[in-house]
């Protein structure tokens, strides 16, 4: 008896772990509509070089890596594909770190995704 009350409750607990599943998936970021697809180049903080121009980070700016956790600014050391978001001055207020997923989703939507600038080195 006690067996099967044991078989029971184990199968019950495996059934409720199956259907929490897609829960704790991934879910995808959604972005506000005025954030731009750029190619980051270069990061000297406060400055970030964007689609071949210079921005600086504004006051309060955040970056937020492919886990959508908080990067300092002053450590961030990415170069690649990025969503980014001005403020009113124009000004860096927000940068997140695309996943390969969100590429592929941002060129499914028809979006023109940034190709960078061949850069030319003399010595």
């Amino acid at each position: 008896m006690i067996k099967k009350t044991q078989v029971t409750l184990w199968l019950l607990i495996m059934v409720l772990c199956l259907l929490a599943q897609p829960a704790f998936s991934q879910q995808t970021r959604k972005f506000p509509p005025n954030s731009q697809l750029g190619n980051l180049t270069a990061v000297a903080f406060p400055h970030f070089t964007i689609n071949g121009q210079q921005m600086t980070m504004g006051a309060g700016g955040q970056i937020r890596g492919i886990d959508n956790m908080i990067i300092l600014p002053s450590t961030a050391n990415y170069i690649g594909l990025i969503r980014f978001q001005l403020d009113t001055m124009g000004n860096l207020h927000r940068v997140w770190i695309l996943t390969p997923g969100e590429v592929k989703e941002a060129e499914s939507e028809g979006q023109q995704i940034p190709k960078p600038k061949k850069r030319f080195f003399f010595f």
